[in-house]
């Protein structure tokens, strides 16, 4: 019976794992981002012409994204609430993250006449 001694192979590299501090760190930013989100949201809401108004923050620090979906009151001009969007929510809430957007996702519609 010939035993022969097998060396064991070459260590397997594990990718390190992500630490406590990375993980807090990044839910918290995740939730800036989500309270940053609703107070846009709630901000738009309080217009006069807006009937709904949803935002989203994604993306990771340095790469975010600003979505919007915006319904209008039927027959409302439009173009404030772009104004405001455009000149004031997405600047202030830049400013507040200390970020700017990469991209800005923004769809407006109206909501149907009753």
């Amino acid at each position: 019976m010939d035993e022969t001694a097998t060396s064991p192979g070459p260590q397997q590299q594990r990718a390190p794992d992500t630490t406590i501090e990375d993980a807090s760190a990044s839910q918290a930013e995740t939730q800036q981002y989500d309270q940053m989100a609703k107070a846009a949201s709630s901000g738009l809401m309080a217009h006069t012409s807006v009937d709904s108004a949803v935002v989203e923050i994604s993306g990771e620090p340095g790469n975010l994204v600003f979505h919007l979906q915006c319904t209008l009151i039927p027959d409302a001009d439009p173009s404030g609430v772009m104004e405001l969007v455009a000149h004031g929510v997405i600047p202030n809430v830049e400013r507040m993250l200390d970020q700017v957007f990469v991209s800005r996702d923004l769809h407006f519609n109206f909501a149907p006449s009753a």
